[in-house]
Formats: structure tokens, C-alpha cells, sequence
């Protein structure tokens, strides 16, 4: 009897499968997709180690509105991805791009999904020397600023007439310490990196001029290679609930975006 009754009380106080235990089921039965991730800067990553930042919980989203598939985020350079599209061998999706960025204008080589954030580039200046964009003239002569290895499409013709200076940083943190130490006369920036660390150093919110004309606007989809068009139009079907719609709004609301979205 005292053996019964033990493994009786084992029964019952044993827990069931949890929740937790589910969640793994359900993502180990899942076929994994990876989504490419490559701008290595706030809010879209903020540790990247940890995996903390817009990308990862929008990516998150993905995977609490299905469960067929398990999205995989993973930081891939760009300059590699450029050579997994030139082979032919792209196996992911890319998050965060534009069109025209891939040369896809016309939405012809690639699978895009509707506009899932929009931001700007802007044109900032020390706020003693306020600069306004009015055209490749406007730029003649300046100390401009910008992250090495980034294309910046109004700047390049004035560089390559050798009309102004480029000075290149290793990330925007850099890029706006060095504008307001007033080592640069104009720099450009996304707005969203900028919102995020004037949120962290509201101080220098007062030191910084927005040119009324910025660099450039637009909007930041996924992109997937067509033989994925299965796994895209999982994503695609998500734009059709309520519930996703609502998560994504409070997603961009909490790291400052705005409902606009801007086209090119």
C-alpha cells in the first residue's frame, strides 16, 4: 500500500507538459527560414550578441502569428549578400531593405512584402552652423560626414568632382559625436538612429540642425528570393489579421515610429 500510494501522490504532483515544453514542440517541428538582418546599428540592433533590437522582435512577430515556420534571424554583411544574390545562392529572406537598394524597382526579381517600417536620412549640422540642402551646389566645400561604407547618392557627385570632403566613422554613435564636437560642418543619419540616441543623451537633441530638405525618405520591407514564395506568402497572409496589424503598430510605436509611410 505505501508503494501505491507513493507512486499515486508521483502522479499527481508531477507537472504536465508545459507550456513552455509546447512552444519548443511546436518550433522543433517547424522548417526553419533565416531572415538576413545587416544594418549593424540602433534600433534596428542594438546587441547584436544578444540579439536585442527592432529587427529580432519584429522577427519575433513572424513566429507568434504562425507556426508553420520558424523564422531565423542572422547578421549577414551586406557585401555578402550581395554575392549570394550575384551566385544565385540566397537561402533567406532580408529584412529591413528597399527596392531600390537591390535594384529592383520594379519589384521584379524579388518577392516584397508591403511596407513594414518607413525612416528618413537626414541632412544634420551643428546647430551654430546651421545647414540647409538646396541642391549639389549646397554641399560645395563642406567637411561632410558618413558611416564607411555606406552610399550616400546626393553626396557621391559632389565627392567625385572632388567639390567637398568626406570624413567616414565606424558607426553613427561616432558619426554624431564628431558633429557635435563640431568636426563636421554636415553629416547625414537615419532619423530613427538619431531618435534612439537623443532618447539616451537628450542633451545633445538641442545642439543638433535638421536641414529642412533631408537626404532621402522611405520605407524598409522583407525581401525573399521567389523560389521561397511559400515561406513569403506565410508572412504575406499575416498583414490579413487584425491581431498582427495591432502587434506591429505597438512594435513601432515603442521604438518611435511613426504610421507614415514614405515611397520613392
Amino acid at each position: 500500500m505505501p508503494i501505491f500510494f507513493a507512486a499515486l501522490l508521483l502522479l499527481f504532483i508531477s507537472p504536465l507538459p508545459s507550456m513552455a515544453m509546447e512552444e519548443s514542440k511546436r518550433i522543433d517541428n517547424s522548417e526553419k527560414v533565416y531572415v538576413y538582418v545587416y544594418h549593424l546599428k540602433p534600433p534596428y540592433i542594438e546587441q547584436l550578441e544578444l540579439e536585442t533590437g527592432l529587427y529580432f522582435e519584429l522577427i519575433e512577430l513572424f513566429n507568434s502569428f504562425q507556426d508553420k515556420y520558424q523564422f531565423i534571424p542572422q547578421f549577414v554583411p551586406r557585401k555578402r549578400l550581395n554575392r549570394e544574390i550575384a551566385n544565385d545562392t540566397l537561402d533567406g529572406m532580408i529584412l529591413g531593405v528597399h527596392p531600390v537598394w537591390f535594384k529592383d524597382k520594379d519589384k521584379i526579381k524579388f518577392l516584397w512584402t508591403k511596407p513594414l517600417l518607413n525612416d528618413r536620412d537626414e541632412f544634420i549640422s551643428p546647430v551654430t552652423k546651421p545647414f540647409n540642402y538646396l541642391g549639389e551646389v549646397s554641399l560645395y566645400n563642406m567637411n561632410i560626414g558618413g558611416v564607411r561604407g555606406y552610399h550616400y547618392f546626393r553626396v557621391a557627385p559632389v565627392l567625385k568632382k572632388r567639390k567637398a570632403k568626406l570624413t567616414p566613422t565606424s558607426s553613427e554613435l561616432q558619426l554624431l559625436e564628431m558633429l557635435i564636437k563640431k568636426r563636421l560642418d554636415v553629416a547625414v543619419i537615419s532619423r530613427a538612429t538619431l531618435n534612439y540616441y537623443f532618447n539616451l543623451y537628450p542633451q545633445w537633441r538641442d545642439l543638433v540642425y535638421f536641414s529642412k530638405v533631408p537626404h532621402e525618405q522611405y520605407y524598409r520591407a522583407l525581401l525573399s528570393p521567389i523560389k521561397l514564395e511559400s515561406q513569403f506568402n506565410i508572412i504575406e497572409s499575416l498583414f490579413e489579421q487584425e491581431s498582427f496589424l495591432a502587434a506591429l503598430e505597438g512594435l513601432k510605436a515603442k521604438y518611435g515610429f511613426s504610421r507614415e509611410v514614405f515611397h520613392k
